[in-house]
């Protein structure tokens, strides 16, 4: 049986610096799919060759109760952050970083990248914390792109890579603190695949450029689907004449409760409060990395 769509969204354009993004999470109506609190989609914008600058940490910022995710599908990231971790991850690899009891970073696209030129293509989740380590010390992980395990889909029709979560005998490297899961899946022309969704789980697909057909509807440029708890077959098809990507994320709900202000998202308002005087005191630290 077909899962019901219940909701399609086209997002709301925002600017984040210097670059132009679609941000689908949350929104009126909707908190959270599964342990994922925010979306944002960086439109695929093309950088021209230029000399990359001394890092300078103009849009270095806080986060605390949450891990952070950016997944890239072109392009490349540079991440700094107060910890004193830093590396680059470039097309098809993740920045993942457990904010936990809080930390400052920044990201900025790779200088080898801008060096060159390119298009900067790139999501990024947040996903929120159990309670019980909203207070752990904070972590990072580059998750390059050969770290993601991938199959080809049956009949020829594309490949599925497992980007958090696990699929069969996949299982991604990304730390996960309650079952959650990120798929990318991309589909060759003309193709048909039938994901099967897990049972007790909140899914969505996030269709980034190309059109696709989910379960009969069309959805593409930058659209989020949200489906109801019925049934569990997605039915995806690719009608274009080029591979489409897509990706199918959620999880088991987040039942405790969320306090989401800024750059923290707690379970109480009190909690978000000392978020912000912890940071005004300098507890997260500062980024030394000048590179």
């Amino acid at each position: 049986m077909k899962k019901t769509i219940i909701k399609s969204s086209g997002g709301q354009t925002a600017r984040v610096a210097d670059m132009l993004v679609n941000r689908l999470l949350p929104d009126m109506d909707t908190r959270s799919i599964g342990p994922f609190v925010f979306l944002d989609h960086l439109f695929p914008v093309t950088k021209e060759k230029q000399e990359a600058m001394p890092y300078q940490g103009e849009n270095a910022h806080p986060h605390r109760g949450i891990a952070t995710f950016s997944y890239l599908f072109s392009g490349a990231l540079e991440h700094f952050d107060s910890q004193g971790n830093h590396d680059i991850v470039e097309a098809g690899g993740a920045q993942w970083m457990k904010a936990g009891s809080g930390i400052v970073h920044d990201e900025r696209p790779g200088p080898e990248f801008l060096r060159n030129g390119g298009v900067l293509h790139a999501l990024q989740f947040w996903i929120n914390l159990p309670a019980k380590n909203k207070a752990e010390v904070p972590e990072y992980l580059a998750v390059k792109p050969t770290d993601i395990p991938e199959a080809p889909l049956p009949g020829e029709a594309g490949i599925i890579r497992v980007v958090i979560g696990a699929c069969g005998d996949m299982v991604s490297p990304v730390k996960t603190y309650t079952r959650q899961f990120i798929y990318h899946i991309r589909l060759n022309p003309k193709s048909a695949y039938t994901f099967t969704a897990k049972a007790g789980m909140e899914h969505a697909i996030f269709v980034p450029v190309d059109e696709v057909t989910v379960n009969g509807q069309s959805a593409g440029k930058s659209e989020l689907l949200l489906f109801g708890n019925e049934g569990d077959e997605l039915e995806l098809y690719n009608p274009g004449v080029v591979p489409a990507n897509l990706i199918i994320f959620g999880g088991e709900s987040y039942t405790e409760p969320i306090v989401a202000e800024g750059p923290f998202v707690m379970n109480t308002r009190m909690e978000v409060a000392q978020a912000y005087n912890d940071f005004f005191e300098g507890k997260y630290g500062t980024i030394q990395n000048q590179i």
